[in-house]
């Protein structure tokens, strides 16, 4: 209207207001992506910023004063139950010594890494450390940046590092026998329970009523001998559980910007934001989900202490209303929420750890509150109807949350992850599957679809197995066009495993061939991957990890 006006003084009115909006829009279009997930998926924790009606948990887990969680009444989901219904905690119980507390060096992306030999201090802490971090108090903090994670190192290390050398004492004082005896037989009673329900878990595949049964002892031998796994492979997933551990931080956490992720590479020509520069919760479960997936604990295994600190970290980093998301961006937070959530429902599963299984709870809860009540999805935020990818995550942690005694409203969780699977499966047959309704088919989409399909009991006809099964076989690893996609590898080697049959042996064969060719000497794999721009190589390291644990990983149920 201005500019139809006679008079030049409105134009010029008109063209300023034309500039304005223009210069508007951009600033919306630069930076709206990098905001942090709506709704408190993520971004700042601090405590002014915590939407009304999030319930007000003490994330407080570790102190030794604690007896329960209080929590508020949720207003309008009714997902967290109040204090009369929360169920007492203990601390996670650590079974062996922290042996790792220095800082990794960042990865060097144009050369490999050189393997790291053993801490040396290793040794000499290992019958120096308590049994517990009950004295480690951790509360949500109200720093976005690093507080949390550079104040559990400062207490990690203040606590740990080795005293100077005193001159020799030639009668030191004593404590009571009786003390010591006592003390003695409470650390030899707990390892011995330790040791012993590790024991009697792996015995033969199916003993115990859990998914992971086959992750240790005999159990996990029979299943490699099996299903297609080889010493090959071991030896592979043993150099990959060492470079995580070694560059996990002294806080327990895993470092996007040291190791590379949170590069915009545009993959499949879509600007991102460089999500993964702050993902930080999601590659700490990814990483933990790699050590969990070999049969590592908090309370178990080599790497108790990489899992216990992981573990520590996560729970410290959960917001009120049982977010994950940490200060992931909204491209990155649900997919962080997720990964960080399955790596604790799976520790709850394996150890029944009243904490883990607390976590897990308030987890879910956060998930069903942000699953689309029509369509069953999950996307980049509340009200999203969603998309495929986000729902496999969230589909195996909905399993494993349940599993894990955490779930008390699965059924209608589960009808929403069915619902949405129908809507963007297509094909003759029905096997094949999209990123989102009407969307055309891809291998990555049809192998998601699939996996999360037969791991959680549907009965899907052998026609439709047989289509999706031919398109994963014309992009055999090794053998697709483009960069290597671990993430396509990952749900493929999930689906076809729960086959076993020739489909899946054709599958392994390539797999395996082109994961152990591809990994670099200090254990690693390259973050040349389609997404590895995003996750770096901690991202690219444990999904391959995962890869070569899938003999393991869960059991058969077709």
């Amino acid at each position: 209207m201005l500019l139809r006006r006679r008079k030049s003084s409105g134009r010029a009115a008109a063209i300023i207001c034309l500039l304005v909006s223009i210069g508007l829009h951009g600033v919306q279009l630069v930076y709206v992506p990098r905001l942090s997930m709506f709704f408190s998926g993520g971004g700042p924790s601090d405590e002014q910023d915590v939407q009304k009606g999030s319930s007000q948990v003490s994330v407080a887990v570790f102190d030794p004063n604690l007896t329960s969680v209080d929590t508020a009444a949720e207003e309008n989901a009714g997902d967290l139950p109040t204090d009369e219904s929360t169920p007492s905690l203990t601390p996670l119980v650590l079974a062996r010594p922290i042996v790792e507390l220095s800082e990794p060096a960042p990865v060097q992306q144009s050369e490999p890494e050189e393997e790291s030999p053993a801490s040396p201090v290793a040794e000499s802490i290992r019958n120096l450390m308590p049994t517990s971090l009950a004295s480690a108090t951790l509360r949500t903090s109200s720093d976005p940046g690093r507080e949390l994670d550079d104040a559990l190192g400062e207490w990690l290390t203040e606590t740990l590092a080795a005293p100077p050398e005193e001159p020799a004492v030639e009668n030191p004082p004593q404590p009571p026998a009786e003390q010591v005896a006592a003390n003695s037989a409470s650390v030899d009673a707990l390892a011995d329970d330790t040791d012993t329900a590790a024991a009697e878990r792996g015995l033969v595949p199916g003993e115990m009523d859990s998914d992971f049964a086959a992750r240790q002892g005999a159990a996990k031998t029979e299943a490699i001998e099996a299903t297609g796994g080889d010493a090959s492979t071991e030896a592979a997933v043993a150099a990959a559980l060492r470079y995580l551990t070694e560059h996990q931080r002294a806080s327990g956490a895993w470092d996007p910007l040291s190791s590379g992720a949170g590069r915009e590479r545009a993959p499949l020509g879509l600007q991102r934001g460089g999500a993964g520069k702050r993902a930080e919760t999601g590659l700490t479960g990814l990483a933990l989900l790699a050590l969990l997936g070999a049969g590592n604990t908090h309370q178990s295994g080599e790497y108790t202490e990489s899992v216990y600190r992981g573990l520590v970290y996560l729970l410290g980093r959960q917001r009120d209303d049982g977010s994950l998301a940490g200060d992931a961006s909204v491209y990155a937070a649900h997919y962080c929420h997720a990964m960080a959530s399955l790596s604790l429902a799976e520790a709850a599963v394996m150890t029944q750890d009243p904490a883990a299984i607390e976590a897990t709870r308030r987890a879910i809860a956060y998930s069903k509150s942000t699953q689309h009540p029509i369509t069953g999805g999950w996307r980049y935020t509340r009200g999203d109807t969603g998309d495929l990818s986000q729902l496999g995550w969230q589909a195996l942690l909905i399993d494993g949350a349940q599993r894990a005694g955490a779930l008390d409203d699965q059924e209608s969780m589960q009808r929403g992850v069915e619902r949405f699977l129908t809507t963007v499966r297509s094909g003759r047959a029905g096997g094949l599957a999209s990123y989102r309704p009407g969307e055309r088919t891809t291998p990555t989409m049809t192998a998601e679809a699939l996996a999360v399909r037969l791991l959680l009991g549907e009965q899907v006809s052998e026609d439709a197995i047989s289509e999706a099964e031919a398109v994963l076989l014309a992009s055999l690893p090794g053998q697709q066009v483009g960069p290597d996609n671990y993430y396509f590898w990952y749900y493929a080697s999930l689906a076809l495993h729960q086959r076993q049959d020739d489909a899946w042996q054709t599958w392994n064969a390539a797999m395996k061939k082109r994961l152990l060719a591809t990994q670099r000497s200090d254990g690693s794999w390259p973050d040349t991957s389609l997404w590895g721009g995003y996750g770096g190589t901690v991202y690219t390291t444990a999904m391959a990890t995962l890869c070569l644990e899938t003999y393991y990983r869960h059991e058969l149920r077709q």
